[in-house]
């Protein structure tokens, strides 16, 4: 294994998709299939072969540095399981690419999100 790109985990905004699956209410992404896994970091994989993030690629856990660069990611066409969207940040760690507005990295997992008292409950297990 390879030291981290980093010292501590980076903290980025992104929005995800709150879905319906057979363990209850999950986090997902907005543009993948891809519901985050509960009690572990989500590990980016690429359809073009290599580990991701890579630099020539837009691979990766995507995140911004600002709450306002992914507001626009609140709506969209949702898929029939969508109950909701929710912003939040998210750790990142692992190899990262840098950008303008953010990062790319190998992994993450959620750190809060802003939600109503009912949703949240409902997405607890991600506390």
């Amino acid at each position: 294994m390879s030291a981290p790109d980093y010292a501590e985990a980076l903290i980025g905004w992104r929005v995800w998709c709150v879905v319906e699956t057979r363990a209850g209410l999950r986090l997902a992404s907005v543009i993948h299939e891809h519901a985050w896994p509960v009690a572990h970091e989500t590990v980016a994989r690429c359809d073009n072969g290599h580990e991701a993030p890579d630099p020539a690629c837009a691979c990766g856990i995507h995140a911004a540095r600002e709450p306002a660069a992914v507001l626009s990611y609140l709506h969209g066409r949702d898929e029939p399981r969508t109950v909701a969207r929710v912003l939040g940040r998210v750790q990142l760690w692992g190899r990262v690419v840098e950008h303008e507005g953010g990062w790319r990295a190998e992994r993450a997992y959620p750190l809060d999100f802003v939600a109503d008292a009912e949703l949240a409950r409902a997405l607890d297990a991600y506390a």
